[in-house]
């Protein structure tokens, strides 16, 4: 690239960024215009004398009108005592005024007119942590007192106390409230030992008992835990279950109400083929002397044969509250495994085949144990997938 080629090339990207800062400013977003134009006069090389004049004027202009937002919405705010958490938004705009007098202050010729104004926001924005932690802390309390009879009044103030915590770490023992906020929040699920009444061998039963429990995701959803039978056995006290002094909640039930546990079926189907060119199949006399080949296509019949080996199992999830009994939900769960294999014969003349290789059935034929095996599998998998669905519904983010 010659000399005056690589001026033009440097030249265009400087006044394509005034330019950008200048449609920043006329579409009112003066944050963005003041951090362009900030950018823009950062870059320094090959800065035009058309750039050297603009780009401090677009970030004066941006910045005086960003400025006066920034603070009638901080005089808004502190006067208007109606909106909730107003003082979250008070540090957003204290923030922003901060960064914006950081990129005002890299602008060398700005200096005079930027004396003028704050240069650092730390204070304001601590004092204002304290208060928006302060807010916080308040309606966590207020939550807080209806801990032991609201589950969701417990999980307000829990997810209170965090924001309190992050606005100011420390924040009267915020974090310590907000464990003890959790245990409340918490609703304890017990998971009962899978019914399978006549349709499953005592050993079948702990087969699929194994792989559902196994898969099993011990937190479904935010604030629910999944507690397994021996779980739930061991807290046992005054004949009721009880988890860290809590008491379980709900319970789920899962009971098998259908069971195919093996299927063997086989299935064919016959079509007539035919050889791609005529063959002789015999002669036959024109006259008394002469003799000629009788020319056809020969046939024969070619049969396909699939057979399936299959086992399916239904299971019936149901969600009871422990203190009535009452259903609360309820859930099919199918699940299903099956091989193929397929196999050829044919009778008639080879010919009609064309070079065809006959297909031969596969000799490893899964056994009963192999199937039931992975339809265990394939119901925990499921099994998991429905109760996390079930309990996200219930308890969302």
């Amino acid at each position: 690239m010659n000399r005056s080629l690589h001026y033009l090339f440097w030249a265009g990207l400087l006044l394509v960024g005034c330019s950008s800062g200048q449609t920043a400013l006329r579409r009112g977003d003066f944050d963005k215009a003041v951090a362009q134009a900030a950018r823009r006069l950062q870059s320094g090389h090959g800065l035009t004398k058309r750039g050297r004049r603009l780009a401090p004027l677009v970030l004066r202009d941006a910045f005086v009108q960003a400025y006066a937002s920034h603070q009638t919405r901080i005089r808004d705010l502190t006067s208007d005592t109606s909106p909730p958490f107003r003082w979250e938004t008070v540090v957003t705009h204290y923030q922003a005024l901060q960064t914006l007098t950081d990129n005002a202050r890299t602008c060398g010729p700005c200096a005079g007119w930027l004396a003028a104004y704050p240069t650092d926001y730390g204070s304001p924005i601590r004092e204002t942590r304290q208060l928006a932690a302060a807010d916080r802390y308040q309606a966590a309390e207020l939550a807080f007192a209806y801990r032991e009879t609201d589950r969701r009044a417990a999980r307000d103030a829990y997810s209170h106390y965090r924001r309190a915590d992050e606005w100011v770490p420390g924040y009267q023992q915020a974090s310590t409230k907000a464990q003890e906020a959790f245990a409340y929040a918490l609703l304890r699920v017990a998971v009962e030992p899978v019914s399978a009444g006549p349709l499953l061998t005592g050993s079948d039963r702990a087969t699929l008992q194994r792989a559902i429990l196994r898969s099993l995701n011990p937190e479904p959803a935010p604030f629910v835990r999944l507690y397994l039978p021996a779980q739930v056995q061991a807290s046992v006290f005054d004949g009721a279950p009880v988890i860290d002094g809590f008491g379980i909640a709900q319970a789920v039930q899962l009971r098998v109400i259908d069971l195919d546990s093996y299927h063997d079926n086989v299935t064919s189907s016959s079509s007539t083929v035919y050889s791609n060119q005529p063959y002789k199949v015999g002669e036959k006399k024109i006259n008394d002397s002469t003799r000629v080949d009788i020319m056809e296509k020969v046939t024969g019949t070619l049969t396909f044969y699939t057979r399936t080996v299959g086992a399916d199992i239904q299971l019936r999830l149901r969600g009871i509250e422990t203190a009535s009994g009452r259903q609360l939900w309820q859930e099919p769960v199918t699940a299903s495994r099956s091989w193929t294999t397929s196999w050829e014969t044919f009778t008639g003349d080879e010919r009609a085949l064309n070079g065809h290789t006959l297909a031969t059935a596969s000799l490893l034929v899964p056994s009963r144990w192999q199937l039931f095996d992975g339809l265990c599998d394939d119901m925990a998998s499921s099994v998991r997938q429905r109760l996390e669905r079930v309990y996200r519904a219930q308890a969302p983010d």
